[in-house]
C-alpha cells in the first residue's frame, strides 16, 4: 500500500515534467505574453514640445547678427536730434505702453 502511494506521487510528478516539456516545445501556453508600453504624462509632452520650441528659437536667434550697427546708427542719430524727446515720440510710447498692459485699445 505504501509504495502505491509513493508510485502515485512520483507518477504525477512525472506527468506534470512531461506536460511542462510538451507546453515549452509547442511554445504556446494558453496565455498571451504582456506587451511592454510607456505612458507620458500631459506635463511630460507639454515639456517635451516646449523643449522643441525653445531649441527652434534658439537655432533663429543664433543665426542673427549680434550687432546691428545700422539699428545702432539710427538711434544714435535719434538722440542727436531730439527725437526721443520730441511730443509725438512720447504719445506714440504712452499708447504702445498701455497696449502692452491692456489698458487701451492700441488703434487710436
Amino acid at each position: 500500500m505504501r509504495i502505491n502511494v509513493i508510485t502515485q506521487s512520483l507518477q504525477a510528478e512525472f506527468r506534470k515534467a512531461e506536460n511542462a516539456k510538451k507546453v515549452d516545445k509547442s511554445g504556446t501556453t494558453g496565455r498571451t505574453a504582456p506587451i511592454d508600453r510607456s505612458d507620458f504624462s500631459a506635463g511630460a509632452q507639454r515639456l517635451s514640445t516646449t523643449k522643441a520650441s525653445i531649441e527652434a528659437v534658439s537655432a533663429s536667434v543664433s543665426l542673427q547678427d549680434d550687432i546691428r550697427t545700422e539699428k545702432i546708427s539710427e538711434v544714435q542719430e535719434k538722440l542727436k536730434t531730439g527725437y526721443y524727446d520730441s511730443p509725438e515720440f512720447l504719445d506714440k510710447l504712452a499708447v504702445k505702453l498701455l497696449a502692452e498692459f491692456g489698458i487701451q485699445d492700441p488703434s487710436p
